[in-house]
This record gives C-alpha cells, structure tokens and sequence, in this order.
C-alpha cells in the first residue's frame, strides 16, 4: 500500500480488507481459528463467510511481496532500539552510510528553523527531533515524518533521513527511524546529540550510532541539563510518572499489575 506500494486503503477495502486478509492467514495456519472473539463466535466462525481476497491487492499468503517485512529493528550507541521503515527505501538508498545531523528540541523548533539558511542542510544530511516520546512530549507524538525545507525542495530533494524519539504517520515517504528507546527525556543518547555530529546508518547490521568516542558522550553527560517538562494537567504529570518506553509499548507501568484483575484480584467494590 502507499506510500510503499501502488494501492490505497480503499483498494486493500475492495480487494475483501481485513476479511479477506485473515481468512488468507487462518488457511495458511498462522491464526488460532479456535480462539473466542468479542462477538462470542470463534476467528474461524467469524471468517466462514469472507469473500476471496483479490490477489492482486492481497497477495497469497506463499506468495509475499517481499521476503521480509518493511520494518527493521535497529540498535546503536544512540540508543537501545528503534524501527526503521524500509518498505520506502529505494534501490539506490546506501547500506551503510554517514549523515550530519540537523537536531530540533520537538517540532515548534522545526518549523521555526527548517528553512534557516544557517543550518546548512543538504542531501547529506539527516534530520533528528527529540522530546517528542511519551515522556518528553508527552504521549509520543507523531512528528518524527519531518519534510525537507523549501531550498531542497527547489532542487529536486524530496525527502532526507529522520530520527527522533516519537512516532510517524504510516504514509510518510521517508526513510525515518523512529520509536527510539530510550528517549531524550529518558536518559537516551539523543539528548546530548548536537547538531553537525556525524552519524552512521548501517543496514546491513541494523545499527545507528553517533561517531563519538565513549569518552566524549560521557563528558557531554557531565554538562547536561536537561529541559524542564512543565505539565499542562495532573494527567499529563500522573502519566509522565508512570509510562514506559515505546520499546515496551508505551503501557502505564503501574497497569500491567492489573492486567486480568477480575481474577487476579476480584471485582472491584461498587461506589454510588
């Protein structure tokens, strides 16, 4: 589907949408046919009926558009993980390669200074947002899809690299990498990250990593101050007190402890 493909949602819909799709994964035997869902009937029951999926949209399960996924689990000294979109990248996209670092303190500085002449951006270079996960924005905001500014665009560049600790649409074009956990506001690397830094992106070992010696990020720890992150609400400050990282899904940590609390823990108290 776009932007890495050639079909639209309405397309994936008439081709038989979600139907379709899982009725194709329940015959290949990669769906529990026998599980019980919300409507009290099992998957299998539920997709008895599902039309056909048209192969053209929907292809067979043992024919894949690709024999691996569009996303990649990327490691580095930047941070511990993150995922980077693949589906987008074009034959001519370097396995590994070396960028200079543009970084924006959340998107209001991005839009403030994209087109600044002074920034020097240029086709070699990659565009890096931080504070933007579910503690430093928060919620995880989704500005990680950053466009280029207008002087590229004038040039012909229509899309550069980009990192950040937050999220992206799913119809972003560009080559992100994204969900970097942990974040800026977490004690990520990403924090002490300066704008011209040189970082290498290497496919080929799924790693990004700011080529610096051990010594000098340690030093910029030293003289790090981090932002204050005022809360605009008590659910703002309740929330950035007990999230977890996108690396874990982002869950209120203190939740997980009332996961099935029915029978772990009894039906709670009625309150007038």
């Amino acid at each position: 589907m776009a932007p890495a493909g050639e079909f639209l949602g309405e397309d994936f819909y008439r081709a038989g949408g979600v139907p379709a799709l899982m009725r194709s994964l329940l015959d290949a035997g990669r769906l529990h046919g026998d599980a019980v869902t919300v409507s009290g009937r099992t998957v299998a029951e539920n997709l008895a009926d599902a039309p056909p999926a048209d192969p053209t949209v929907i292809r067979p399960f043992d024919e894949p558009l690709a024999a691996r996924g569009g996303l990649l689990v990327m490691t580095g000294n930047l941070f511990d993980s993150a995922v980077m979109k693949t589906s987008v990248l074009t034959g001519d996209f370097p396995a590994v390669s070396d960028y200079r670092a543009i970084v924006f303190e959340g998107p209001e500085d991005y839009h403030a200074r994209i087109d600044d002449p002074e920034l020097g951006v240029d086709e070699h270079c990659i565009l890096v947002i931080r504070y933007t996960g579910p503690i430093g924005y928060p919620g995880s905001a989704e500005v990680v899809n950053m466009e280029v500014p207008a002087a590229l665009l004038r040039m012909g560049v229509t899309t550069l690299p980009t990192l950040g600790d937050g999220r992206q649409s799913g119809t972003s074009d560009a080559p992100s990498i994204l969900n970097a956990s942990p974040e800026a506001a977490a004690g990520g690397n990403l924090a002490i990250l300066r704008t011209g830094d040189r970082i290498r992106v290497d496919l080929d070992h799924a790693r990004v990593d700011v080529l610096l010696t051990d010594e000098e990020i340690a030093a910029r720890w030293a003289g790090y101050t981090p932002p204050v992150l005022e809360n605009q609400t008590p659910w703002q400050e309740i929330y950035r007190a007990t999230v977890g990282q996108l690396d874990s899904g982002g869950c209120l940590e203190l939740a997980l402890a009332y996961q099935d609390l029915v029978h772990t823990k009894g039906i709670p108290r009625d309150s007038h």
